[in-house]
């Protein structure tokens, strides 16, 4: 009897819950489990730095009209040849910096040269022709006083020598002409400068007013712009310059001049701002961003940094932090830039804050 019971007590089937309990059992571990979850990802997003925000700022400005300038030379020269001649030696390369009076180039004067000692001959014989005339002449008016010769003969020397020396004249007028001739075998620069160009070389052929080379100072430069006509009564006197690079050296600021005529067909006016004399910037040619402010048109801005703008083909957008302190993308309407600045036309308001730097964001947001 007592192996009957032990074998009936090994065989007894384990103990379960009733089956009522089972569902409840499972329920409450899939909600402890998702709560779990839930708490890990929160602590994961308290976890998660916040990254550098720049406040939108407001800031009450004029409208700026931006305008592209050129650099022009105000003493600029084309050298060019007054004779025909061929070009014997140049002196010059482009690049090189010379001053008022140097040799430039040099045509062949030799022929030049010979008609310049011909004339220096000719000076030679007028004036012995005067100085016997002169003789001739003194020596008549001695025999004159003395009533030994005529007043007609005394008036013949005296018409002799005024012959002499209006011809002596002549011959040094010539020879001071041919002297100027052979000077323009010679080309030398007009001023202080800087050779920009040279189109010359030995051995070739000019004609008289054929361009040889390009001459400017660089120390007298100004800026060129076309504004349109309905802006031209409205600009600011001071107008705003954003040099190339390698050009902190200049002021930021010129003074606007402009001209009074107007191009009919385009409807425009130019504007000249003038460098300070003496100040060394870019070369003629050379385009230059300009903004002039425009009076009378004084509104609030909102202004962000430009590395704020987020671009993905035509969209324009920001990180923008929300009330949970997440970072949201948010497309916006931009403005006009200022430097470093960007204005903001629609999508942001005054004190917002904005992502610095969306490139340490993920995609979905998320600080890398």
């Amino acid at each position: 009897m007592n192996a009957a019971h032990e074998e009936s007590i090994h065989t007894m089937p384990a103990h379960r819950p009733p089956a009522f309990i089972r569902p409840l059992r499972s329920r409450f571990v899939r909600h402890a489990g998702s709560g779990l979850l839930c708490a890990c990802l929160a602590l994961t997003a308290q976890a998660q730095p916040l990254p550098p925000t720049v406040p939108v700022s407001a800031i009450t400005a004029p409208d700026r009209l931006s305008l592209d300038g050129t650099v022009q030379a105000i003493r600029e020269a084309t050298i060019a040849a007054q004779v025909a001649g061929t070009v014997a030696a140049v002196d010059i390369q482009a690049g090189d910096e010379v001053h008022a009076g140097q040799a430039l180039l040099r045509l062949d004067a030799r022929e030049a040269g010979q008609a310049r000692q011909a004339a220096q001959a000719l000076i030679r014989e007028a004036d012995a022709e005067l100085a016997l005339a002169q003789a001739e002449l003194r020596r008549r008016k001695a025999l004159y006083e003395q009533r030994y010769i005529s007043q007609a003969a005394y008036q013949q020397a005296q018409a002799r020598a005024e012959t002499a020396r209006a011809q002596a004249a002549a011959r040094h007028a010539q020879a001071g002409a041919a002297q100027t001739h052979q000077d323009y075998f010679t080309i030398l620069a007009p001023h202080d400068g800087l050779v920009s160009r040279l189109d010359a070389h030995p051995g070739d052929m000019v004609m008289p007013g054929q361009p040889l080379a390009m001459l400017f100072d660089p120390g007298a430069l100004r800026i060129e712009a076309t504004v349109p006509q309905r802006h031209a009564a409205r600009l600011a006197p001071q107008a705003h310059v954003q040099w190339p690079p390698g050009y902190t050296d200049l002021p930021g600021t010129l003074p606007v001049q402009i001209l009074p005529a107007r191009d009919p067909g385009s409807l425009t006016g130019t504007i000249r701002l003038a460098l300070p004399p003496g100040a060394h910037g870019p070369a003629p040619g050379t385009l230059v961003r300009i903004q002039i402010d425009l009076d009378g048109t004084e509104r609030t801005r909102l202004w962000i940094p430009a590395g704020a703008i987020v671009r993905h083909a035509d969209l324009r957008g920001v990180y923008v932090l929300d009330t949970d302190g997440a970072p949201r993308l948010r497309q916006v309407r931009l403005g006009p830039s200022d430097g470093d600045l960007v204005e903001i036309l629609a999508g942001l308001r005054e004190g917002e804050a904005v992502v610095r730097n969306p490139d340490l964001l993920s995609p979905e947001g998320r600080t890398r």
